[in-house]
């Protein structure tokens, strides 16, 4: 079992050796909600009222809403890999409903992380909202930049069926919509049965989001602050990376001998941020639509040199940065194998070598 420090703790269901390899990335989100004239239940668990001071705890979950997130539960596990994802929850949150979905999460296979804040480049959490007729609901769950989304409609005796087919953001995973009937779950139209890949939301939000790579978990491939910036660290596929700072060569090296660098594109962030912005997804998405053809690569370099206020470093910037840009180019379709991340970090500035603060973008186009 691997032991966390500070205010977070390991789900006592899921425990592997690979997880000694694994680079968790908290974000500071602040997740803002619509609300309508009625009640809409939240993922921390209140039923929030328009003009309300405080939120009431829901106290209970139903038979037909636990029917409702197990459905998504089990779409959830196919776009992430149950024994090597960690998801991220509130240690606060004592919303039922959370519950369930956790415990059907770790059921499969997930690790649970309880952090102190919503935090988490995986981090959890759903919405319930009220449809067009009083017996419609729409259940959205959350796991990251991903987000799965569906309609129900409630029948008597506790029992659910779908209103409409699965909504999948953030991703284009291959998913399978394999809905059976059952005493809770009934299917009474089978072409709803489907997944719609729809144009990821709010990647940003309107808040800066900050990924903090936490030592514990890096420690068999990072130095201690004290010795200086570390020389190597895990990206977003949980891939080994070198400190190209250090280095001219890219870990993908051998990967890219039979490739061409076609095109470059450089993505400039604000100064300890890792907020995207319009301008960039424009950016981003013109690269890919306009220049991206069928089996092209994509490699990235996210870029912290120079000082930094933030208790993540340059490291966790770096890393961040990239990530960041590899959920906009998997939102614009870009399969993720065609997508090589890695960083460049350190407290100096690099030169001309490497931007101070941007994600260097190029695409690569096989020789044959």
């Amino acid at each position: 079992m691997i032991q966390l420090s500070g205010n977070s703790a390991l789900y006592p269901a899921h425990c592997s050796n690979r997880a000694l390899f694994r680079l968790s990335a908290l974000c500071l989100v602040t997740a803002t909600l619509s609300l309508t004239a009625c009640a809409v239940p939240n993922g921390n668990g209140s039923n929030t009222l328009p003009g309300a001071t405080s939120a009431s705890t829901v106290e209970s979950i139903t038979i037909s809403e636990k029917a409702m997130f197990d459905d998504l539960s089990g779409i959830v596990a196919q776009v992430f890999e149950p024994l090597s994802t960690t998801l991220q929850i509130n240690r606060d949150n004592v919303d039922p409903r959370m519950k369930h979905l956790v415990d059907g999460l770790a059921s499969r296979g997930f690790g649970i992380q309880r952090v102190s804040a919503d935090q988490g480049a995986n981090y959890l959490s759903y919405s319930l909202k009220p449809g067009d007729t009083a017996e419609a609901v729409e259940l959205t769950v959350s796991v990251g930049a991903v987000e799965v989304s569906r309609d129900y409609r409630k029948l008597r005796g506790n029992s659910i069926t779908p209103g409409s087919v699965v909504r999948l953001s953030g991703t284009r995973s291959e998913v399978i919509v394999s809905d059976a009937s059952s005493r809770r779950f009934k299917v009474e139209d089978p072409s709803l049965s489907e997944v719609q890949y729809v144009a990821s939301l709010g990647l940003d939000d309107t808040s800066p989001i900050i990924s903090l790579i936490t030592p514990e978990l890096v420690s068999n491939v990072s130095k201690k602050a004290t010795d200086g910036p570390s020389l190597q660290a895990l990206n977003s596929s949980k891939v080994e990376v070198n400190n190209l700072f250090y280095g001219n060569e890219s870990t993908f090296a051998s990967v890219l001998d039979d490739f061409q660098r076609v095109d470059q594109q450089i993505i400039v962030f604000g100064n300890d941020s890792m907020v995207l912005g319009d301008t960039n997804k424009q950016l981003i998405e013109q690269f890919v639509d306009a220049k991206m053809k069928d089996n092209d690569v994509i490699s990235l370099v996210g870029c912290s040199n120079g000082p930094t206020a933030l208790e993540i470093g340059n490291e966790g910037l770096a890393l961040g940065r990239a990530q960041r840009v590899t959920q906009a180019l998997l939102a614009r379709g870009v399969a993720r194998d065609n997508v090589l991340d890695e960083g460049c970090w350190a407290p100096t500035n690099a030169g001309d070598r490497f931007p101070s603060r941007g994600v260097v973008m190029e695409l690569w186009r096989s020789n044959s």
